[in-house]
């Protein structure tokens, strides 16, 4: 299940028209992770319901739990600052993208400004099985267009482009090599062997 933001009259850490995967949805409450990267309590007023899919929820009554974090001690060890519950939520997080979103929607994530480098670097993640030769483009024609790209997300972004032999990706990688933005042996390589196998 993911929601949209359509209200934040209590200002909190939201962002009016970006979505957020449901990890718990009690009656009119549910849980997300919000900009201040906390899991946290919204009202279900302050968002409108982007895709309902809800088959990897436990459900019960009122309730719905996504299966990941459907453990008893789930939120306990998660405020206690437990290293299993933390990554069972960015999982969950990715899982719920993955299971809701098509490859258009990601796309248009990837490269809207509401998101973080860590949320796209999650979406890159997701898109890799969706990918097709016209959004290949896209991203190549973006990333290519914004010189100002988080040094975390140029691996993942070359990772992925990699695999795709066009004008668009040849081109941003070339972009790469000589503006000095690659100084990672691990991206270096891929670029380099990118071009020796360019046909």
């Amino acid at each position: 299940m993911i929601v949209k933001a359509i209200s934040n009259k209590e200002n909190r850490d939201i962002i009016i028209n970006k979505l957020y995967p449901v990890l718990i949805k009690k009656e009119d409450e549910i849980r997300i992770v919000d900009d201040f990267g906390g899991l946290s309590i919204y009202e279900l007023k302050d968002f409108q319901v982007y895709k309902e899919n809800s088959s990897s929820y436990t459900k019960d009554m009122n309730s719905l739990v996504y299966d990941l974090i459907d453990y008893p001690t789930f939120l306990e060890n998660y405020y206690n600052d437990d290293k299993k519950a933390r990554n069972d939520v960015d999982k969950s997080q990715l899982n719920i993208f993955e299971e809701d979103l098509n490859e258009d929607e990601l796309i248009e994530l990837i490269t809207s400004e509401y998101y973080s480098s860590d949320e796209k670097i999650i979406f890159i993640e997701v898109v890799e099985d969706k990918m097709n030769d016209k959004s290949v483009k896209i991203l190549a024609e973006y990333f290519q267009k914004n010189h100002n790209i988080e040094p975390t997300m140029l691996l993942p972004i070359c990772k992925l482009l990699s695999k795709y032999q066009n004008q668009e990706v040849y081109d941003l990688f070339l972009n790469f090599i000589s503006d000095d933005t690659i100084n990672n042996d691990s991206m270096q390589n891929i670029i380099i062997d990118y071009f020796n196998n360019y046909n």
